[in-house]
């Protein structure tokens, strides 16, 4: 199976949409989010059946999306909260919502109260949980730990609880001596870190503080989110390394579950959970944009747009995006020219070193953007721009009208 790829839309389209409703503007191709989701969850369920998927919604929390997700079985995974009340107000039972993050907030009580499983990150959390549920003797409660391991990777993860230095060991201790409470699952993320061996030594180590910790199976082993997205090839190329398939990946993950658990009846066998994110949306957003500018500056070509950095997530500060530049304006030639945002911050630099044609009113796509990027845009000097879901099933859906200048300052005093 191979990876679905997102392209470029053509002119006409990126055109239209951007005539109908607005610059900038994220268009979300709802279909081919679907395809990839499914490819996702397939690859591994082929080899381990037990298998589901918990939407990261830190990286994209726009409720259309998330709606989707939750039609196609997903759970939700959520660190906050404030996005814990989005999967509630889409009708999420706490059963189906995986809780982590360092800060949950009280929502943290709602959710273990109502059959919820919480990943505990810390023990001064554990402290907090403990009271709780001594608070409430009638009550039972299930939770997880999210265990901080070391895979080789180089830095040292901010989350977690320390796997190496007795606090899970006190973690595991403390819950044991409560009668109305029990440790039901494990749980890591280690970021940065998206090779097969990487995964690989994950799963390992995974499996061995389940047999030194745990005397039953676990009900879930829940390894987070980690692997690469889909990428045009101008992208992939600059992370050097190839990029690995969901098959690849699945035949990993999927096998060394299958291999320990695969011979128990279903109901025992552990169910087996990933995190993914950029993963599933990265590919499925991109933004539109219009040339508002061009000008040459001590030598320098630059060329303003109506976007900004912002829009257009972390990414931009290490790689460079996939773009089209859909030419309606006038045409100038420019050599190595930065494509800049409206903000005045020197920073704000989209694109590096633009060879080619443009001209002012010319539409640049900017591909890969699902990922951290409507999210992190901050109110400043301009309110976000709108989302919309494009398909073959239905016409172009607002799920996120452009925000206004009442939006941003409807918290204020005037």
């Amino acid at each position: 199976m191979e990876h679905n790829n997102k392209c470029e839309m053509n002119k006409k389209d990126a055109v239209e949409l951007t005539r109908r409703f607005g610059s900038p503007l994220y268009v979300f191709d709802e279909d081919d989010f679907i395809s990839n989701y499914h490819e996702l969850l397939e690859s591994v369920k082929s080899i381990y059946p037990k298998y589901n998927i918990a939407y990261s919604y830190k990286t994209n929390y726009a409720p259309y999306i998330c709606k989707i997700v939750k039609n196609l079985g997903g759970y939700a995974e959520v660190v906050s909260g404030m996005e814990y009340q989005v999967a509630r107000k889409l009708g999420y039972e706490p059963k189906n919502i995986v809780f982590n993050g360092p800060m949950k907030g009280s929502e943290l009580y709602e959710h273990i109260d109502h059959d919820g499983v919480a990943n505990i990150d810390n023990l001064d959390e554990l402290d907090l949980v403990v009271s709780h549920i001594k608070a409430n003797p009638d009550k039972n409660y299930r939770l997880a730990f999210r265990v901080n391991i070391d895979i080789e990777q180089g830095y040292v993860s901010r989350f977690g609880i320390d796997a190496d230095n007795g606090d899970l060991e006190y973690a595991f201790r403390t819950i044991a001596d409560i009668k109305n409470a029990e440790v039901v699952g494990i749980h890591c993320h280690v970021g940065r870190s998206r090779s097969l061996s990487a995964w690989k030594k994950r799963v390992e180590i995974m499996f061995r503080l389940i047999d030194k910790h745990f005397t039953s199976i676990p009900q879930f082993v829940d390894l987070g989110s980690g692997m690469n997205s889909i990428m045009e090839p101008a992208l992939a190329a600059q992370f050097g390394d190839q990029i690995p398939t969901y098959l690849e990946y699945a035949e990993i993950i999927g096998k060394a579950f299958f291999n320990r658990y695969g011979d128990l009846p279903v109901d025992e066998q552990p169910e087996l959970i990933t995190e993914p994110g950029t993963t599933v949306i990265s590919a499925y957003i991109s933004f539109l944009t219009t040339v508002n500018s061009i000008r040459k500056v001590k030598g320098k070509d630059i060329i303003t747009v109506d976007g900004s950095v912002g829009n257009t997530g972390d990414i931009c500060d290490y790689k460079q995006l996939p773009i089209t530049v859909n030419r309606i304006g006038e045409c100038r030639n420019v050599k190595d020219a930065n494509i800049v945002g409206y903000t005045c911050l020197e920073a704000d630099i989209l694109y590096r070193s633009y060879s080619g044609v443009v001209g002012v009113s010319d539409i640049i796509e900017f591909r890969n953007v699902g990922s951290y990027s409507n999210v992190f845009k901050p109110p400043f000097i301009y309110p976000n721009c709108a989302m919309i879901a494009i398909s073959v099933n239905h016409e172009p859906v607002i799920f996120k009208r452009k925000e206004t200048m009442e939006d941003v300052f409807m918290t204020y005093k005037f």
